[in-house]
């Protein structure tokens, strides 16, 4: 019995330095992104670029539609979640759904209120865009979204995780193709809401079987790193043509590429975790 419990507690603490690895990695690349694309000209002018050419027509009206559509899925999708882990008797993981959309839609909205007013590099007033869009509430909440139903939803995880892929890349993409945020707002904030899920898991008691290896896992994995390189080769490719197609194919490999990375990344934190 003592040995038992002292296996758990050394699985906790290996558990949390793992989660605030994680949690330090998606914060910092965040910080990173934040000070390229605000505090570099160059970062300036991408944003500037892929603003007026990375939507085109009827996909700007699109994306502005699908904005709208993020508030609602998002606090539905969290409530549905919610209840599947509640009914499943996994309390601890049901307040963690809450605390992971809730804490990344508070924090997408204090890091724009502070970098608003407190304009840490002095470029805030630079941007294409007003002060105060960076992060996205918007996407941070796709994210979050996404990352907590890999933690509670009881449908297979190599499905999750290409349906989640696919669901964060659509609103990420729309998100910038609106015009009503750069693309490096949609990053950060998908980052940003990768830090508040990977330390939602501090302090999870692991449930005593390990996720055993899966081969269709092992398979949607690899089907993910070729829809990354497609993407990534796509946009590469295309980058020759006439400027929008550019900023489209520039922008939609940029938000599904990062987001189907931080969903792997998160997979493997929670078959660490338990």
């Amino acid at each position: 019995m003592v040995h038992d419990r002292l296996a758990v507690n050394r699985s906790k603490h290996s558990n949390a330095a793992s989660c605030a690895l994680f949690a330090a990695a998606s914060a910092g690349l965040a910080g990173a992104v934040y000070w390229f694309a605000a505090g570099t000209a160059a970062g300036r002018d991408v944003d500037a670029y892929l603003l007026r050419h990375g939507s085109h027509g009827v996909v700007e009206r699109i994306g502005e539609a699908l904005v709208f559509l993020v508030p609602p899925t998002a606090a539905l999708g969290a409530l549905a979640l919610f209840g599947t882990a509640w009914r499943a008797d996994r309390r601890g993981d049901a307040i963690r759904v809450v605390a992971i959309v809730g804490g990344a839609a508070v924090c997408a909205r204090v890091a724009k209120f502070l970098l608003e007013e407190r304009d840490p590099l002095g470029t805030e007033t630079l941007r294409r865009l007003d002060p105060g869009f960076f992060p996205s509430g918007h996407a941070s909440s796709v994210m979050a979204l996404c990352l907590a139903a890999l933690l509670v939803a009881p449908w297979p995880r190599h499905r999750l995780l290409i349906a989640a892929g696919i669901y964060a890349s659509v609103l990420g993409f729309a998100i910038a193709a609106g015009r009503s945020h750069h693309l490096s707002d949609v990053l950060g904030a998908f980052l940003l809401a990768a830090a508040v899920a990977a330390l939602g898991l501090v302090g999870r008691t692991p449930r005593g079987e390990a996720v055993a290896a899966d081969n269709r896992l092992a398979v949607a994995r690899i089907v993910i790193a070729a829809i990354i390189a497609g993407i990534l080769l796509l946009s590469w490719r295309i980058a020759r043509e006439p400027h929008y197609v550019a900023g489209l194919a520039a922008t939609a490999g940029a938000a599904s590429a990062l987001a189907f990375l931080i969903l792997l990344g998160y997979e493997r934190l929670l078959r660490r975790t338990g």
